[in-house]
């Protein structure tokens, strides 16, 4: 059995009940997004699984920069030859979920309980390869850059990311029209309360780039390539690679 530990760091504070109560109801709908693949998580985790053993005939360690419970990877890596999983994530309920999705799969895990933009700035030593989903596109354009950079030098091989991408010419309002119109019809499973939740939540929250503006962030961080790998079937997520 391989070992998962949970590390605390300074300035995470304690889940006060309420805090506690505003993550389950933002995980059971983050779920059924994930159970219903409304973001098409299984495509997304094939092309994971699949850029993984193309790159690594042997042990690699990869790092999962907001991981969440780690589901993905629960259903990704077993099919690799990970030796070493780093998660960070500053929910902590959702770090006891990934510990035990991950207790039984036969390679280290480590857990950081941590804002992962902050973590980037002094990691010990880089991961082979690095990962992200649904979460950078909460940063301004300055800050994905300065992120993109920070996860570089913390990364030898490539990064992989999922986000919300607007079409070329199309402005954020616009964006989140589309956003709403289109997906509200198609995640049927979500209660009212739930849509709603996501609603304001993107509506206050998210800010997409474009396909040319991720690939120009990779570009300005110093990567070596950026491209698309991925546009999902409602044209509002792609899977982008960086190399080192």
């Amino acid at each position: 059995m391989v070992n998962v530990h949970i590390h605390q760091f300074a300035g995470s504070a304690p889940v006060d009940a309420h805090a506690m109560e505003q993550f389950q109801k933002q995980w059971a709908s983050y779920q059924k997004l994930v159970d219903n693949d409304y973001v098409s998580h299984r495509e997304v985790g094939d092309l994971l699984s699949r850029a993984l053993n193309e790159r690594f005939a042997e042990p690699f360690a990869i790092l999962d920069i907001a991981c969440g419970d780690a589901s993905l990877m629960k259903r990704v890596l077993p099919e690799t030859k990970v030796s070493h999983y780093h998660g960070i994530d500053l929910a902590e309920p959702a770090l006891e979920l990934a510990a035990r999705n991950l207790e039984e799969l036969g390679f280290a895990v480590d857990l950081d309980r941590r804002d992962f933009v902050a973590a980037m700035n002094d990691r010990p030593e880089p991961a082979d390869v690095s990962w992200c989903s649904l979460s950078i596109h909460h940063l301004v354009i300055d800050d994905k850059i300065r992120l993109l950079r920070a996860i570089r030098a913390a990364t030898n091989n490539f990064v992989m990311i999922y986000e919300p991408t607007r079409r070329e010419g199309e402005d954020r309002p616009a964006f989140l029209d589309r956003f709403c119109a289109v997906n509200r019809p198609l995640w049927k499973e979500l209660t009212t309360e739930e849509w709603n939740q996501i609603e304001s939540h993107v509506r206050t929250s998210d800010l997409p780039e474009t396909r040319s503006g991720w690939i120009d962030a990779g570009r300005q961080a110093g990567y070596s390539g950026s491209r698309v790998i991925y546009t999902d079937p409602t044209d509002m997520f792609c899977l982008y690679r960086y190399d080192v």
